[in-house]
């Protein structure tokens, strides 16, 4: 009787700990997905309409982050992963990307030539890639990875460029 006693409290304890354990896993997978802007200016936080937001799209396991702004590096201690969305302050900037295909490539790319972001517009750098096939130096070689920057909700490529798998400017 006493072990039917002790068991069944055993019991107990596990049902009404479970659903709280469920909740802080929950809790862990929601934090951890979360995107945050990483503000590269100094000073208070502004508004939307005082800033210039850029999100660089993430294709399944293909995506690019941002390396650098106006030649200033981002602070980064992984080559796969880094700010996948930046906030600016509005005038000419020249970013830098590094694409990553999981598996096949993470280079980083020439900066885009300086463009002038508005202030209050939200900029989405997308990208196509296209893996080159043979040896390494072959398939680098014969890589291409089109990268632009296109405004919300507009149509339309402000600024592009094309490059090989070493992250050099093809034409």
């Amino acid at each position: 009787m006493k072990i039917i006693r002790i068991m069944l409290i055993i019991a107990l304890a596990l049902l009404a700990a479970t659903p709280g354990i469920a909740q802080k896993k929950k809790n862990k997978k929601n934090k951890k997905h979360k995107v945050t802007a990483l503000a590269l200016y100094e000073g208070p936080e502004l508004l939307d309409e005082q800033q210039v937001r850029l999100i660089s799209e993430t294709m399944g396991k293909k995506y690019a982050y941002f390396i650098a702004v106006d030649d200033v590096d981002i602070p980064n201690k992984s080559l796969m992963k880094g700010a996948q969305e930046i906030l600016l302050l509005p005038g000419e900037h020249k970013i830098q990307m590094r694409f990553v295909s999981k598996g096949q490539i993470a280079i980083p790319i020439e900066p885009f030539e300086a463009f002038a972001f508005k202030a209050g517009k939200t900029y989405v750098i997308k990208f196509e890639h296209t893996h080159g096939k043979g040896t390494y130096l072959d398939s680098a070689g014969n890589t291409r990875i089109r990268i632009w920057i296109e405004e919300m909700g507009q149509e339309g490529v402000l600024i592009e460029k094309t490059v090989d798998g070493f992250g050099r400017s093809f034409k």
